[in-house]
């Protein structure tokens, strides 16, 4: 089964998206050397993705050329170039039509295994009379000046988004996929500018199943998979030393991850058992390698590990297998990509279960696999820690499933209610105490105050009731002296 980016790579240049101003460039080119004019070669200068080489092989179909092509994964120096493109610079194919001439990504020549690949080009270039259309990334290494002085360069911008969009949308139909407009603009966006990034971006995740957007927005950095996929095509097509060891000189992924890549895509590309069992030879002493360098700490050894990953693998097989191969996603890193916000949520609960247990992440972790247990054996007690721990329904759903959390939600849910309607009536009864402790207090005021009153009101009888004795004593006595 074909790769997607080769399913629907563009046959003609009507096909291709966008590029409307160098596909007119390109045809005049090449019905001036149908006339005979002898025109300059061409350099399609750009990032990866951006449809250089799918220009040059839709312009050979429109117009009835063969192809001979000479890419990364070729040797490509001053014996290589003579014997592959020097006759067909000169002559028709076999089957007597006209030959374009590509030679892809030149700005990769570099190393002893091209030597002398760069001015056998420029030799080549001024006796040819079949058109040549170089490509390149970065033309402006000072080693290629003399190929940019008899060349005419065009450069070739990076795909818009919304042309990236509308080819995701056409493959999305005929792949009958279940994928919305919104997914589909953020990995277009994601490319960035890269349509082949895009595709493969989309293929990957149709690989895994379902498609959307809190998927898509966890997708690998893109440069690192261009670099890896690059790196796979090269190690594996190659059978020269310096050519595979020089593969992951702009790969940005770490050894490990390579590894993962080989392992998943060596069985793909070598058909040979003898061949297969080699590569695995060499990647598995690569592996040993590796791991004495996390061990011992002895980066020494790293190169080693580089090398016999690389160059080792490369050479295991007897030659270089043709055609193309359909390279994929470890299953490992998939895995990986696709639960990387599920690991993101794994991480937050164990630490607020580290905090609340003061305890180590390693240690947090088997308490959270105690928990698991717990809750699937004890919904009660289970919902008791969950809630102890402060892990939300979202949270929870990542480690034991949604039925499991929702009915554990469903009875924190049901305590609160509870505790909300103990404290109501804990309120009120407190309220109404309140209320009979206030209206008691108010009585025994009245009380006192009654208790005063009559005090003071007595106080005021007996007062009189003197004055009033006093008065009669005096009278009394007054009479008896009379």
């Amino acid at each position: 089964m074909l790769e997607w980016v080769e399913k629907y790579r563009p046959k003609t240049l009507k096909e291709v998206a966008g590029h409307n101003e160098i596909k007119e460039k390109l045809k005049k080119w090449i019905e001036d050397h149908i006339k005979g004019k002898n025109p300059k070669p061409i350099i399609l200068v750009g990032n990866p993705g951006c449809g250089k080489t799918t220009l040059a092989h839709a312009l050979a179909r429109d117009y009835g050329f063969d192809v001979i092509e000479l890419n990364a994964s070729d040797k490509r120096n001053r014996a290589a170039i003579r014997q592959i493109v020097g006759t067909a610079s000169t002559s028709k194919s076999l089957t007597g039509k006209n030959i374009l001439i590509i030679l892809d990504e030149v700005d990769g020549i570099s190393g002893t295994e091209d030597s002398g690949g760069v001015s056998e080009i420029l030799k080549v270039i001024k006796e040819a009379k079949n058109p040549i259309i170089l490509t390149a990334n970065d033309i402006y290494k000072p080693t290629l000046k003399p190929l940019r002085d008899v060349c005419e360069v065009i450069n070739v911008p990076n795909v818009h988004t919304n042309t990236i969009l509308a080819v995701l949308k056409r493959i999305a139909k005929k792949e009958n996929l279940d994928v919305d407009e919104k997914t589909l603009k953020i990995i277009a966006k994601h490319s960035g500018g890269d349509l082949r990034a895009a595709i493969n971006d989309l293929e990957a995740l149709a690989l895994g199943g379902k498609i959307n957007q809190e998927i898509a927005s966890h997708l690998p950095d893109r440069d690192t998979e261009r670099t890896i996929f690059d790196a796979m095509r090269i190690i594996l097509k190659t059978t020269h030393y310096d050519i595979a060891t020089m593969a992951l000189m702009n790969c940005s992924e770490d050894l490990q991850t390579v590894e993962e890549w080989l392992a998943e895509n060596i069985p793909k590309e070598y058909k040979k058992l003898e061949d297969i069992e080699r590569a695995f030879d060499y990647l598995s002493k690569a592996d040993i390698f590796l791991g004495r360098v996390y061990k011992r700490q002895y980066f020494g050894l790293w190169r080693f590990a580089s090398s016999l990953m690389t160059a080792g693998v490369a050479l295991a097989k007897d030659e270089k297998y043709r055609g193309f191969t359909k390279y994929s996603y470890p299953s490992v890193l998939t895995l990986l990509t696709r639960t990387k916000a599920k690991r993101e949520t794994l991480k937050k609960i164990l630490k607020k279960i580290g905090e609340k247990t003061h305890t180590s992440s390693k240690r947090a972790r088997d308490d959270l696999e105690l928990l698991k247990s717990i809750i699937e054996n004890n919904l009660e007690m289970g919902a008791e820690l969950v809630e102890y721990f402060e892990i939300t329904k979202e949270e929870l759903e990542n480690i034991v499933g949604k039925k499991l959390a929702s009915e554990v939600f469903k009875i924190i849910n049901k305590k609160k209610k509870e505790k909300e309607k103990e404290k109501k009536i804990k309120e009120k009864a407190e309220k109404k105490i309140e209320v009979e402790q206030k209206e008691t207090e108010e009585i025994k005021v009245e009380k006192i105050e009654e208790v005063k009153e009559e005090k003071k009101s007595k106080g005021k009888k007996t007062k009189k009731s003197e004055k009033k004795e006093e008065k009669t004593k005096q009278l009394t006595l007054e009479a008896f002296f009379k």
